[in-house]
């Protein structure tokens, strides 16, 4: 007899839960419906892209002449600090604004019909060459930094 009640109380809470879903409903899975292509990232995006990895590498190629620590203890007790170790977070930030930027043009254009139309085109080159500027910067600073040493 308690056996009975407990099967009628859980099918009372299994009908309750799908109130209102006829068993049609339920079954069998409908399949999954296909998935819409990316939207394209806006043309300034390649664009900033591009010019900003050229700014970046600039930034990281003016690094070497800016006066560096005249005293590195004072630095590491953060007392005072040099004009290049003030100015170098902003081209390692700003390169990395720029893999972001060109990583999401490239990616955004994964499921695009081949053959590209030409202005696509030109957004992919736009994209690499700010990627790659910004690169060669970052390979450049910590070369230099690696053979220049902390002081």
């Amino acid at each position: 007899m308690e056996v009975r009640a407990r099967s009628c109380l859980r099918s009372s809470l299994v009908t309750s839960m799908f109130h209102g879903v006829s068993s049609e409903s339920k079954l069998p899975l409908k399949p999954v419906e296909p998935s819409r292509r990316p939207m394209l990232a806006p043309p300034w995006v390649a664009l900033v892209t591009a010019w900003l990895g050229l700014l970046t590498l600039v930034a990281f190629l003016v690094v070497p002449f800016l006066p560096g620590s005249r005293n590195p203890l004072d630095e590491l007790e953060h007392r005072t600090f040099a004009l290049s170790d003030r100015f170098l977070p902003y081209p390692i930030y700003s390169s990395v604004v720029v893999l972001f930027l060109g990583i999401v043009v490239l990616w955004q254009m994964r499921d695009e019909p081949r053959p590209l139309p030409d202005s696509l085109v030109a957004q992919r080159v736009q994209a690499w060459a700010g990627m790659i500027l910004a690169m060669i910067g970052i390979v450049f600073i910590y070369v230099y930094v690696a053979f220049r040493g902390p002081g």
